[in-house]
């Protein structure tokens, strides 16, 4: 199994956009269950990249996807 990246996660209530197929979709980032979340629309997500996939129907580097690999975030304590 690869190994994952270390990454910062967003800060929560930030907010990301992005154009697919010509469409505006955004994803927010939610404190669910305890646990740091990302909603698109109705639906919450484990990850940038299930909220993602959940828009391409594809699997995708969700951090590419919304762009969060060049944004500066913040660790979520």
């Amino acid at each position: 199994m690869p190994k994952r990246k270390e990454r910062n996660l967003p800060q929560l209530g930030s907010r990301f956009s992005r154009i697919y197929k010509g469409e505006t979709y955004i994803m927010e980032v939610v404190k669910e269950a305890g646990m740091v979340q990302y909603k698109v629309g109705r639906k919450i997500h484990s990850s940038p990249s299930a909220a993602a996939k959940s828009i391409t129907n594809t699997e995708v580097n969700g951090w590419v996807f919304w762009r969060l690999h060049k944004r500066a975030v913040k660790t979520v304590n």
